[in-house]
């Protein structure tokens, strides 16, 4: 990440000329862009050990990666929906591959024709590991809440945490949502499959009883 900074040009001439007879489809399943406020280092650095004093250094390297970038392409995509995902792979594959950034939930949901299965469905039931302001940026559950809005249907989630933040899901199309964690636990303990199976029923039963 630091070497970013110091990159003054970038070379194509050994481009392999296969690749600009290639069509590339990226699963993307979020919508930031390379740098700034809402970019791949501060949304997702402290996830990997970004500090508060690192952030504005690897940010400046992404803004120069970017616009060394665009004066060898000639288009500057770094503010493109996804191209800060996976640490700015999106932004990679979109500036020297000329790829195509697609929802991943999408991608899933045509494979398994969910959509068809939820025609006549008046409760939808999904669920993350941990529900956060990140899951309504265009995560799996989202995706599939959005589907149940499109035949009128509730979408519940459940998860194994919520933060504070989760309740960005609701403004997302999740109606609610909810832990199922029952009470003061290790996370070895919460993780553990059949703790995990026991809560999930646990939680659903009484969700269930209410509706």
């Amino acid at each position: 990440g630091q070497a970013l900074a110091k990159i003054s040009s970038v070379r194509s001439s050994d481009k392999q000329e296969l690749l600009a007879q290639c069509c590339f489809q990226i699963a993307c399943d979020v919508t930031n862009p390379l740098y700034g406020p809402q970019g791949a280092t501060y949304i997702y650095g402290p996830q990997k050990g970004v500090t508060e004093e690192m952030a504005p250094v690897l940010d400046a390297g992404m803004k120069n990666y970017a616009e060394v970038t665009a004066s060898l392409t000639g288009k500057d995509h770094s503010p493109a929906e996804g191209a800060g995902a996976a640490g700015g792979l999106g932004f990679a594959f979109l500036s020297y591959l000329n790829g195509q950034l697609t929802p991943g939930i999408q991608l899933i949901l045509n494979a398994v024709h969910l959509e068809d299965e939820m025609k006549d469905a008046d409760i939808v039931v999904t669920g993350e590991g941990r529900l956060d302001h990140q899951t309504a940026m265009g995560k799996a559950p989202v995706g599939v809440a959005k589907l149940g809005k499109k035949y009128g249907a509730k979408t519940i989630a459940f998860a194994g945490s919520v933060t504070k933040d989760a309740a960005a899901c609701n403004q997302a199309g999740i109606d609610a949502f909810f832990p199922i964690v029952r009470g003061i636990t290790t996370l070895e303990e919460a993780m553990d499959t059949e703790t995990a199976k026991y809560n999930m029923r646990s939680c659903a039963e009484q969700v269930f009883r209410l509706l």
